[in-house]
């Protein structure tokens, strides 16, 4: 045997017969997650009834700082978690944000939590599109 193919012999494994390639299982699919919305008219149509719901804008502060609903508990997103003893527990909670992304992640926290929450759909955007009166700050 040559050196050559001593050395190759070193690190060349022999071949040996396939193993069978196991068949893929499919991953099972995560639960859907479902949290009921509320549309701007609906929600303007619940303030005037006689068990208003709250209004939680979920907003950032310079978010907030520039355009509001008036009557709105402001809690920032992050700041939910740790301030859950301001909101009522009987009460129904409609959670916005500038377009209903990050109000339905809390609104589905809120819920996990015991909270009758809903989310706004389309945020204070639509809100203000769909007549939702509104307080803007003065440039």
């Amino acid at each position: 045997m040559s050196l050559f193919t001593s050395i190759k012999n070193l690190f060349i494994k022999p071949t040996s017969a396939p193993r069978p390639i196991a068949p893929l299982t499919p991953e099972p699919e995560p639960d859907e997650i479902s949290v009921p919305e509320m549309n701007a008219p609906a929600v303007i149509a619940a303030l005037d009834s006689e068990a208003p719901p709250l209004l939680l804008d979920v907003r950032e502060p310079y978010e907030w700082r520039q355009v509001r609903i008036a009557d709105a508990l402001h809690i920032p997103m992050n700041s939910v978690p740790d301030r859950l003893g301001e909101l009522p527990s009987g009460r129904p909670i409609v959670v916005l944000c500038a377009h209903g992304s990050r109000s339905f992640g809390v609104a589905y926290y809120l819920r996990e939590k015991g909270f009758d929450a809903y989310n706004l759909t389309g945020g204070i955007t639509q809100w203000r599109i769909q007549g939702g009166a509104v307080e803007v700050r003065k440039a």
